[in-house]
């Protein structure tokens, strides 16, 4: 029986973390507490063995699923490159439909997109947690090797799930800042958490780089062209969708020149969601449905 070998996962892949080092090499790394530090973007986002299914001693039944996540981390640069080029204007108004600016955009272009951007969420630490929160709901805090174990039991398949359900078929907004830049963190705007079945309508604002971040939703009902479409934020439009990755982030955020200030409700260390429709990335997300 071959014994799995230990491994450093990453959940922020290096071919993404590195286009948010600054200058000097380095990315700025919030906590809570208001402590931070920059530090190398390798060195982010970095897990133990947060890819493997374990169950104690070595068994027939270990395995590993990083090899999941490899379509994506293949298709990552070619796929921010590819972002990097897209068309786009920077339109004044509060209403934001008549400045989205259609793109054309293949079945594969759309699908790799869904393989990078699905796979931020799986892997990223929200996820994880809400993969054992029931089994801890019910009964109580579970250690390690069991909490890998079922974390990676519940993991190992949502990025088949998810991506297969959204493919190429669904509403894509590449968002662009004009003259403030995206945060990450630890947890981002996304409903697709301890998927163990195709997901109903999923929906996610993922921030890629400091200066591009990607909406896709896919409602049972839209219109379907035009699928892929450019926007050009501003600032205070950024300043919401960096607001909404502190709602969701617990313990980590990242930034490349542009610190943030904390929001009280990141500084409770917390994995927190908003609690209704009623804000501003479901806001951008319904325009996006209506064009």
């Amino acid at each position: 029986m071959k014994k799995l070998k230990s491994e450093r996962h990453h959940w922020w892949p290096r071919c993404v973390s590195r286009r948010w080092a600054a200058s000097d090499g380095t990315t700025g790394w919030l906590k809570p507490d208001g402590s931070e530090k920059r530090i190398p973007p390798d060195k982010l986002g970095m897990i133990g063995n947060g890819h493997l299914i374990k169950l104690g001693h070595t068994t027939q039944l270990d395995e590993s699923f990083e090899d999941e996540f490899d379509a994506a981390d293949s298709n990552f640069p070619a796929v921010i490159t590819w972002l990097e080029g897209l068309e786009r204007r920077l339109i004044a108004g509060d209403d934001l439909r008549p400045r989205f600016l259609p793109q054309e955009a293949s079945d594969d272009q759309l699908r790799a997109l869904t393989e990078c951007v699905v796979s931020l969420a799986v892997r990223g630490p929200m996820n994880r947690e809400a993969s054992v929160s029931l089994a801890e709901h019910f009964r109580g805090p579970i250690h390690n090797p069991e909490r890998n174990a079922i974390i990676g039991l519940n993991m190992r398949q949502s990025q088949r799930l998810i991506s297969d359900t959204i493919g190429c078929q669904a509403k894509f907004a590449v968002l662009f800042s004009a003259n403030k830049e995206f945060i990450y963190g630890d947890g981002f705007f996304h409903n697709v958490t301890a998927v163990v079945n195709a997901p109903f309508a999923p929906k996610i604002l993922a921030p890629i780089t400091p200066t591009i971040s990607v909406a896709i939703s896919r409602p049972p009902m839209f219109s379907v062209e035009p699928r892929l479409v450019t926007l050009v934020l501003t600032r205070d439009e950024v300043e919401r969708c960096n607001h909404a990755v502190q709602v969701y982030s617990r313990d980590a955020l990242f930034y490349r020149r542009d610190r943030p200030e904390l929001d009280p409700v990141f500084q409770r260390g917390v994995h927190c969601e908003y609690s209704n429709s009623d804000n501003p990335i479901d806001a951008l997300l319904n325009a996006l449905l209506v064009i």
